[in-house]
């Protein structure tokens, strides 16, 4: 660090310069520039004015928004029943309208209002008429239609407006039908007088007051239930999700299975090749090949090892050349070695080496071959054939050489060269060639190229859409019922052990048919003892045999009973009885009445629900039977019951004088109990298919009969040492249970209401629901939404001990009724449930008797129908009787067996509401008229009211429990007080004085604490309510305190019960917005007031704290209910189809302003203390600003994103970022989001300055498409930002383009292309950050071949030094993306530059690091880069910067226009640091979807604004795009881990640093190490799959990103053809099809590469042919690697480009020569070669043949010197793949391998190029072995090249030769003199300034190998060179460096402390294997401290790899050896 920083101070006054520049960043770092938000243009004025311009534009469905957008959906509840019920008289209004009844018309003013209900009198006898259901359902709307949008809701009358009276009072006055009175043929439409005439049946006779029905709360909850869902339904909501929640396009797209090479198996061979070689052979079979060498050592016999068995092929060409190829085997797979016939000069034997040996001489500089058949046949054979082979050659020759000589006379008349070359078309008369292929290639033109890459198109993001990352759909259900685990219980059996012989048989029929003694009653419970209680009402089924059930009578109490007719009036009494109005109450249904009988008697089918099922819940039985003695003698002689038939004949007897005496009458005899489901598990106890008995009975013992007796029973079921004192009766009931999904067959509800599968008629058993009573615990409750009203009534005890009034008071019954008056002869309701055998409703019912007990307890469970209304009227009565059992006493005929003992009672209604606590009352001895009234005065003074006689002094003697199942009646005193209050308020009326604002606030923060159960239960109830008083108040502060209690009522349900779907369901279906119109008043909606109130509450000045944090958590459902309001209120009123501008009032604009103003700062502000409450604040006003623009004002609307952008400043922390992004986000997931961007340009004249308006982020481009224009500009500022928030915006952006190209709405022609002009700024953008796109150039990666790409640094460092690449320096400094700019070891300082950004610069915190460390600023931005390539051991720090301060290129950046720099951003400066390979991803799709989509004119006029350097950048991004997105292999395709969890909220604490490195779609980098390594083996089968479907992808997205690239060369070069003639543009354009070539295609684009390249090298053979060889030796090169591909097609193709080059140089050179390929080809292929790629086998071979094919057949080329030029080359090119052939054996071993480069290197001594090419490949090589001296060896050797030719061309200023080095190496001016200028070298054109260069490596290397010594030498020649350029700085740190040199040969020659290099001595033994080498010594030179065990190591591991581990052995002592000890 140190030494960088000093080496940074390289000019005085330096260090002061950096001090100031970090102070300044210190001090700007706080203000960071923020990017001006601009302002949107008034979007509906904008419309307006155009309006002609957007209906007559062709794409106008992209411009114009749908009209059928939203519309609202009235769905009818899902009901399981259909029948009629009491309810329906409450069918909801349709208009949610809310208005007061001050100053109304008085009730009643229509004669609607008496309401004439008849009672349900007497005239009900048993159930046969109550057939109350026939009356008109629909009574709220007199015609019948139910439609929401009818502005009148008529009720009953048709045509009155109902705008000023409530629809409350509407209804409670106009429905009062009686339930009775209606005949059951009404019309149901007709008109509402007729209605009305049809009521006045009057039953008897009397016509109630007006007192309502029931309660507002009763009324409001019907409503909820009878209510219609109402949806709002947005069209095209499909669409407004990310690209994950599209729609599937309509043909998925099939991918297709694109063929790469470097998918290709290694060792497959073509089949394609292997066919047409097999035609070609000529002789095949083994051969034995000896060891390669000239000298002829005798052996002693063949089968020595040093002879190779191979199989051999001699095959000939399709050029007709002869191969002799050596394989391992038959299977033809790689060849060994290549023999090319043409160069055996004779084959001759040669016994000396073995009997069958013969030996092919080759020509003069190739190694001869020996080979050795197996047996004479073979041996004459291949001898025979190899010399026909060889004389065939001979005579080729000859003749060649003839026409040779003859050439010049035959064709005197050659064309002279034209003066000026043709520009164009240099491959004309291509199309009359014999050769097909060739006459294809000449028909070809550009435009039918640009067609063929027409087909076959797949889209950018084909693939991208994934189901599973589809955002989680709101999918909430509608409120329902719920049901739990719903069991089907049918009993079938209960016998007993006692059974007697039935009576009416004959005696002796049938005598062994027995049967049931008694008739029994049964009941089923379930009871959970976990919880100690009960957990279902109880099932009365009848299981008796027909002739026992007939001893039962079917009325639940003696006739005596039921007419007793108390009270009675006494003479005296003149008391008038209250009696309530009328009492509403279902009847029966018909449907029921229609059903025989017979159903109802034989009930055993039930339907049990349990939500929460465990081990603990119990299935308890009861069975009684008729009264007749105590329970111990009644059980027992079942007990003792034997096979004695007597005994049960015998009770029997007794049991039927019972029956017919007081068969009313029970008593309990015995019980049995048995869990439900299995310990530990939630299954069934039982098998469902199977019945199952209960099979121990126990006898009912007297104190144990109440339920919590019985509770602790079954607490101890499981011990049953507890249960072994009960007595057991012999018995067992048989049931079966069974799990049910499907709905209940032919059902009635627990109200007896028929389900939907009933029918009257059918055959099966009918089922009845039982209803599950709610569990103490919050989530067993669910909304209601069906109408019930029940009352379960339980008597518990009486205490009859002490009373002294009646003598005989010991079999006590009780009999429950329900009244509703107490006058005189007042009837019991018939509301009570019947059980099986009476009828389904009565009117009493008596509970079981116990024997001689005085203090009797009773375990009986009544169920009652509650009327609707309650009134104070209503109570239960209880009348106790003492049953006489005594059947033999004499009595009257007439004379009953019970009497009368006592009354007690109890009003339902305590306080106006119903109370559920258990009750001790005290009793009467008589019940007087009027006994309601009586109450006690206090203080003991007795009661007011009739006289009265009481039992024991009025003390509590009886106790009776309540339970309430109903869902239009509340306990909870917090709720009903609510409803209680609003009645008051809103129906009002002239009445009573309305309440004050004060008591209504007080009644609202009571209901605060409504119990949670309640609330849930009443939930839609109590929501409609607060709405209906939220907009009918005028009240501020009442107002206020509805929002406060609806924010705590979401709390509470969301939070503390956790059921959140509760609350959108209730937005998504039931929220119907309530709206209060008066004409007088302002409408008041609900929208309008919660956007009135909520800013107030939530100011920050006058806040409570907690509901803000509320607010912020479930800001959703608050926003939700306002677009809902808002969309019902337009489409209820019909504003939907007015303007935007005109829909709504001016003030709720300013109040949804007010709101966000208020809001968007506690984003911003409480981030870090509030976490998650702001994510969800922010979330849902994202998801709240995007609906407002479906309904709003759009530019009022964009105003308001405009404010919330406002409040955000680059450089704010992550988080905000993120919150900023999720935001921009949800509002471009808009499903309109294309035509809220008005895709179309205004001015289409293609003058520039507007076009560039609409190209850059200029005001006009900003304001015109505003959200697009705001996302370009906060990505824009986002990739200054660090990593996570550049990915998290660019993820954004790319979810955005997949999401328009998959949209199937913008699939038609040119619509993609208006859509893509939303983001052409990207262009701009992209280019400016050009510098940071990660060019993938540390990877070092190598094609499928093992080619080294292009782009890695080695091959760079090739191109830089090798002559013929040198002038890739392009000109433009940002240059070509393929060379890394070369360091100079220093820092270049831009300092003194004035800069255009250097007034408004801001920098953040990284920089004054960066200044500190010594690295220039230039800018505000360091010039370290975070990503510089630092190679061993020297630095480059020199990066390209995000300006260009260069000053040539600042002048072409003010000529042209700078793209992205937008009128709206302050100048922010870019940093340095590179991408992500993700996020260079990202970048560049946004840039392929551009280029792709956007239209041809556009594209062109983009181009026709660039100038030259910015076209240059626009190639290079191409460029990328193809590296980026290049495919890697199947092998390599690595499997991105879908991290796409949502970010945990708890990481807003933790420090940037910490949190993992996340890629693109949140997609963690791949981490190395041990850990994933184990873990992928698990992995890896599952991966085999997605690995082949990833790779599937990324080729076919390779391919894609191909053609796009081509298409746009394509175009360019058509559109600017004249302008590229003398470009820099050209050889970029070339550089970018070159890169297709060196990346390796698929076969299907490689097609449409090839074809561009042979348009290219018909329009351009200039860039190619003239001037710098540079590009054409490019070409060749890759050419020739394409000839090597295992893939025949690119084979095939790549050998006819070459051919074309070749034809192409030809025609350029005036049909001379084609030197230039030539030598390209030759270098090229020596470069290969250097690379260690094999060339010489047969797919290169065949190559080579059929370009020399081609040449043949080429008619226009016929009597030129073309075919045998190209003869020639190909002749050539197998030569020098002859002399590298051992190459490849010897790429194992470096040492061999140098010698052998070495040793081509000065073969080529003549030739600069080629000897060029191989010292640069072995200083490659020497580098790499880290030989660093030998490295720099080669260096000077090239220098001295360069100056040897500098010198011999002449024209140069140097006065120096290659003798110069001598000083430094004597070998070099040996080697390098002698240089010859040979025609070749016209193409070398070295200079001086390339001399300089190389001569500043030199030093550099030197530097390294630490030879400082030698740099004064060197430096010598190089600074005169600085000297006459006067280029101080150069020199300054010349010297700077030569100190430095020289300071350290001072240290390390006071240290000695410097290794160059250590020596070993190595000899061979080994005559088989070392063959020449045998007992050689060798020195071997190792880098640096290299030790012995190092050195050995790797020799031995060397050799042991190339001969086998066996053979090899190490001798390591330095004692002299002898070589015959050795084995």
């Amino acid at each position: 660090m140190e030494r960088k920083f000093t080496r940074g101070l390289n000019k005085p006054g330096m260090a002061a310069q950096l001090r100031e520049s970090v102070s300044q960043v210190m001090r700007d770092s706080a203000a960071v520039s923020k990017p001006l938000v601009v302002e949107p243009i008034d979007f509906e004025a904008f419309i307006a004015k155009n309006k002609t311009l957007i209906q007559n534009d062709p794409q106008r469905e992209l411009l114009i928004y749908p009209a059928d957008d939203v519309s609202e959906i009235i769905m009818p509840r899902k009901q399981r029943s259909n029948a009629k019920s009491v309810a329906d008289r409450f069918e909801p209004p349709n208009e949610a309208i809310v208005c007061p009844l001050h100053g109304s018309m008085p009730l009643g003013s229509n004669g609607h209002s008496h309401s004439q209900v008849s009672r349900q009198g007497s005239l009900q006898s048993n159930g046969s008429y109550q057939n109350g259901h026939s009356s008109s359902t629909s009574l709220s709307n007199g015609n019948g239609q139910l439609s929401r949008k009818s502005s009148q809701c008529s009720n009953g009358s048709t045509s009155r407006k109902l705008s000023h009276e409530s629809y409350e009072s509407a209804l409670s006055s106009t429905t009062l039908r009686s339930h009775l009175a209606q005949p059951e043929e009404v019309d149901e439409y007709g008109d509402g007088d007729e209605e009305h005439a049809a009521g006045e049946d009057v039953i008897d006779g009397t016509t109630a007051g007006t007192r309502a029905e029931c309660t507002r709360f009763t009324r409001q909850a019907l409503y909820t239930y009878r209510a219609k869902n109402h949806l709002i339904h947005y069209k095209y909501s499909a669409y407004g999700g990310n690209c994950h929640d599209l729609p599937s396009t309509s043909p998925g797209e099939e991918l297709l299975e694109e063929v790469y090479e470097i998918d290709a198996d290694q060792d497959r061979i073509d089949e394609q090749m292997t066919r047409s070689q097999a035609d070609t052979i000529t002789k095949q079979g083994y051969l034995l090949k000896g060891p390669d060498s000239a000298s002829d050592r005798m052996f002693a016999n063949i089968g020595n090892k040093s002879f190779k068995r191979r199989y051999c092929y001699l095959r000939q060409e399709i050029d007709g050349t002869y191969m002799l190829e050596l394989h391992k085997d038959e299977k033809q797979g790689e060849a060994k070695a290549t023999i090319v016939m043409d160069f055996c000069t004779e084959v001759v034997q040669n016994p000396k080496r073995g009997r069958f040996c013969f030996e092919l001489r080759m020509t003069a500089g190739h190694k001869s071959f020996t080979l050795a058949a197996e047996n004479e046949q073979d041996f004459k054979d291949w001898l025979s054939k190899i010399s026909s082979v060889l004389a065939q050659n001979k005579a080729q020759e000859e003749k060649r050489n003839a026409s040779l000589e003859r050439q010049p006379q035959t064709t005197p008349q050659l064309q002279p060269p034209a003066m000026e070359p043709p520009t164009f078309g240099t491959l004309k008369g291509l199309d009359q060639s014999l050769h097909p292929q060739l006459m294809k290639y000449g028909r070809e033109t550009d435009h039918s190229i640009a067609q063929a890459r027409r087909e076959q198109r797949r889209r950018l993001f084909a693939c991208y859409q994934s189901p599973g990352k589809a955002i989680a759909g709101d999918n909430v259900e509608q409120y329902r019922e719920h049901f739990g685990t719903r069991i089907l219980l049918s009993c079938r059996s209960l016998r007993f052990r006692l059974q007697c012989l039935p009576t009416d048989l004959a005696d002796g029929a049938g005598g062994d048919q027995l049967c049931q003694v008694e008739p029994y009653i049964t009941s089923l419970a379930l009871y959970d003892a976990k919880a100690g209680r009960k957990l279902s009402e109880s099932f009365y089924f009848n299981i008796n045999e027909a002739s026992a059930a007939q001893l039962l009578p079917n009325t639940p109490v003696p006739a005596s009973v039921a007419g007793c007719g108390v009270p009675r009036r006494s003479e005296s009494d003149e008391r008038n009885a209250s009696q309530a109005p009328h009492s509403l109450f279902d009847g029966v249904s018909s449907e029921l009445l229609r059903c025989p009988r017979q159903q109802f008697q034989q009930l055993r089918q039930c339907l049990l629900s349990v939500t929460a099922p465990h081990s603990d819940i119990y299935l308890v039985l009861r069975i009684e039977k008729v009264l007749q003695c105590s329970i111990a003698q009644a059980a027992e002689p079942y007990v003792k019951a034997a096979r004695d038939a007597k005994l049960g004949q015998k009770v029997h007897k007794a049991a039927k004088s019972c029956a017919q005496h007081i068969g009313h009458y029970r008593q309990p005899f015995a019980w049995a109990a048995r869990p439900l489901f299995k310990a530990y598990s939630h299954e069934l106890d039982v098998d469902p298919q199977r019945e199952f008995d209960f099979n121990t009975i126990y006898r009912q013992e007297l104190p144990k009969l109440k339920d919590e007796e019985l509770l602790k029973l079954l607490l101890d079921y499981r011990k049953p040492e507890k249960l072994s004192k009960l007595t057991i009766i012999p018995g067992s009931l048989r049931l079966q249970l069974q799990l049910l999904d499907q709905t209940t067959p032919c059902g009635l509800s627990k109200s007896l209401a028929p389900l939907s599968s009933f029918s009257a008629s059918a055959k099966q058993p009918l089922t009845l629901e039982l209803a599950e009573f709610q569990g103490q615990h919050e989530r067993d409750a669910f909304p209601y939404t069906n109408f019930c009203n029940h009352l379960y009534v339980y008597p518990l005890s009486l205490q009859f001990d002490s009373q002294k009034i009646f003598s005989r008071a010991r079999n006590i019954t009780v009999v429950v009724e329900l009244r509703d008056g107490d006058g005189e002869y007042s009837k019991p309701l018939k509301c009570i449930y019947g059980r099986p055998g009476q009828d389904l409703l009565v009117s009493q019912i008596a509970c079981p008797v116990l024997h001689h007990n005085v203090t009797p307890t009773w375990y009986e469970e009544i169920k009652l129908r509650l009327p609707l209304g309650l009134f104070p009227e209503h109570h239960l009565l209880f009348s106790f009787y003492h049953v006489s059992c005594n059947l033999s006493k004499k009595r009257d005929a007439h004379a009953a067996f019970e009497t009368p003992i006592g009354y007690a009672w109890l009003p339902l209604l305590q306080k106006n509401r119903i109370c559920l606590e258990e009750k001790l009352l005290p009793v009467a001895a008589t019940l007087p008229v009027g006994y309601l009234s009586i109450q006690p005065l206090g203080l003991g003074k007795g009661n007011c009211g009739p006289e009265i006689q009481w039992i024991d002094n009025q003390r509590q003697l009886y106790s009776v429990g309540l339970r309430l199942d109903s869902t239009v009646l509340t306990s909870d005193q917090h709720l009903h007080n609510l409803f209680a209050h609003c009645e008051r308020l809103l129906e009002g009326g002239k009445t009573g004085a309305l309440p004050a604002e004060m008591e209504t606030c007080k009644i609202l923060k009571a209901a605060h604490a409504i119990d949670m159960r309640s609330l849930i239960n009443f939930l839609p109830t109590l929501l409609n309510e607060l709405f209906t008083l939220l907009v009918h108040t005028q009240s501020e502060e009442i107002g206020l305190n509805v929002i406060r209690l609806l924010t705590n009522i979401i709390h509470l349900i969301s939070d503390e019960a956790n059921r959140t779907e509760l609350l959108s369901a209730y937005v998504k279906y039931v929220f119907h917005a309530p709206y209060y119109s008066q004409q007088t008043a302002r409408t008041r909606t609900v929208h309008g007031e919660l956007c009135r109130h909520l800013p107030y509450l939530l100011n920050p000045s006058n806040t409570d704290f907690l509901i803000v944090n509320k607010f912020m958590r479930y800001s959703s459902i608050f926003f939700e209910l306002i677009v809902k309001s808002m969309a019902q209120h337009l489409l209820a009123t019909g504003r939907i189809r007015m303007l935007r501008n005109e829909r709504f009032p001016k003030e709720y604009a300013d109040r949804v302003e007010q709101l966000i103003k208020v809001l968007v700062p506690y984003i911003t502000t409480r981030y870090e203390d509030l976490g998650e409450e702001t994510q969800q604040l922010n979330r849902s006003l994202a998801r709240f600003v995007r609906q407002c623009l479906s309904y709003m004002d759009r530019g009022f609307v964009f105003k308001l994103i405009r404010f919330y952008m406002e409040q955000f400043a680059p450089g704010d922390p992550r988080v905000l970022h993120e919150y900023k992004f999720n935001f921009l986000q949800e509002i471009c997931q808009h499903e309109h989001y294309v035509p809220l961007n008005l895709p179309f340009v205004l001015n289409p004249k293609n003058r520039p300055p507007e076009l560039l308006q609409h190209f850059t982020l200029s005001e006009q481009f900003c304001r015109q498409h505003y959200l697009s224009g705001l996302l370009l500009r906060e990505l824009k500022s986002s990739l200054n930002e660090v990593g996570h928030v550049r990915r998290h915006a660019l993820a954004i952006f790319k979810d955005l383009l997949a999401k328009h190209e998959l949209d199937a709405r913008y699939q038609q022609r040119g619509q993609l292309s208006r859509i893509a002009l939303l983001y052409v700024p990207w262009l701009g953008i992209v280019m400016d950050n050009l510098h940071r796109i990660d060019d993938l150039s540390e990877s070092g990666a190598c094609t499928p071949n093992g080619h080294v790409y292009a782009d890695s640094a080695s091959y760079t460092k090739r191109l830089s030094c090798s002559s013929s690449y040198v002038f890739s320096k392009d000109s433009s400094n940002f240059g070509s993306l393929t060379s890394t700019p070369r360091s100079k070891n220093r820092l270049t300082m831009h300092i003194d530059q004035p800069s255009p950004c250097r007034t408004s610069v801001h920098i953040k915190e990284h920089n004054y690091l960066a200044a500190i460390a010594g690295s220039a600023i230039s800018n505000g931005v360091s010039n370290l880069s975070l990503n510089s390539n630092s190679d061993s051991g020297h630095s480059q720090d020199t990066t390209t910067i995000g300006a260009y301060t260069n000053g040539e290129t600042d002048v072409a950046l003010r000529n042209g226009h700078n793209r992205s720099v937008s009128v709206t951003h302050a100048q922010i400066p870019s940093r340095c640091d590179k991408f992500s390979a993700g996020e260079s991803k990202d970048l560049l799709l946004g840039f392929l979807f551009i280029v792709k989509h956007l239209s041809q004119d556009q594209m062109v006029g983009w181009w026709q604004n660039c100038n030259e350097t910015e076209t240059l950048q626009f190639l290079s991004i191409l460029d990328l795009c193809l590296l980026q997105f290049r495919y890697v292999g199947k092998k390599n395709v690595t499997l991105a881990t879908d991290a796409r969890v949502t970010r945990p909220t708890k990481a807003h604490t933790l420090p940037a640093r910490t949190a993992p490195p996340v890629l693109e779609n949140g997609h963690q980098e791949p981490s190395t190490g041990t850990l994933t390594q184990t873990r992928e083996h698990l992995l890896e089968d599952m991966d085999m799959s997605a690995r082949s479907q990833q790779a599937l992808y990324e080729s076919n997205l390779a391919t894609e990103v191909g053609m796009i690239i081509l298409d746009c060369l394509g175009l360019y070069v058509l559109q600017f053809r004249q302008l590229l003639a003398d470009s820099l543009v050209l050889p970029k354009l070339a550089r970018v099809y070159l890169r297709f070539l060196q990346l390796g295609q698929s076969e299907r684009l490689s097609k449409h590469v090839f074809a561009a390249l042979r348009a290219f090298i018909n329009n351009y053979s200039m860039a190619l042919f003239k001037g710098n060889a540079m590009l054409c030796g490019q070409m060749v090169y890759e050419l020739l690697k394409a000839c090597d591909s295992r893939l025949v097609d690119i084979r095939h193709e790549s050998c006819a480009v070459l051919y074309l080059l070749m034809r192409s140089n030809f025609e350029f050179s005036g049909r001379k020569a084609l030197t230039r390929v030539h030598l390209q080809v030759i270098i090229s292929v020596s470069q290969m070669i250097g690379n260690v790629i094999g060339l010489n086998n047969a797919r290169f071979q065949e190559s080579l043949s059929i370009i020399n094919s081609y040449a043949n057949s080429d008619k226009a080329m016929k009597g030129t010197g073309f075919p045998l030029e190209v003869k020639d080359l190909t002749r050539r090119v197998r030569t020098v793949l002859m002399a590298t052939a051992q190459m490849q054996a010897h790429h194992m071993d470096p040492e061999r391998l140098l010698e052998l480069q070495y040793s081509l290197a000065n073969s080529y001594a003549s030739t600069p190029e080629l000897r060029h090419t191989w010292l640069v490949t072995m200083a490659r090589n020497h580098e790499q072995n880290g030989n660093l001296s030998e490295a720099a060896c080669c260096h000077l050797h090239i220098a001295a090249l360069m100056c040897e030719y500098l010198r011999l061309k002449g024209g140069c200023t140097l006065n120096w030769s290659s003798t110069a080095f001598g000083k430094i190496s004597r070998n070099i001016p040996l080697d390098e003199q002698g240089l010859k200028l040979d025609a070749g070298a016209q193409d070398s054109q070295y200079t001086e300034q390339m001399l300089l260069e190389q001569l500043k490596q030199c030093a550099d290397f030197l530097d390294r190998a630490e030879r400082f010594e030698c740099l004064g030498e060197l430096y010598k020649l190089i600074l005169p060179i600085y000297e006459r350029a006067r280029s101080f700085i150069e020199l300054a740190h010349s010297y700077e460096h030569l100190t430095q040199a020289y300071n350290k040969i001072v240290e390390v020659n006071r240290s000695g402390k410097r290794m160059l290099g250590r020596f070993y001595r190595v000899v061979f033994y080994g005559m088989m294997y070392f063959e020449e080498d045998h007992a050689i010594e060798y020195v071997y030179k190792e880098p640096k401290l290299t030790s012995l065990s190092e050195i050995s190591e790797r020799l031995a591991k060397q050799y042991k790899e190339k001969f086998g581990a066996d053979v090899v052995k190490l001798i390591m002592d330095s004692s002299p050896l002898t070589q015959l000890k050795l084995n």
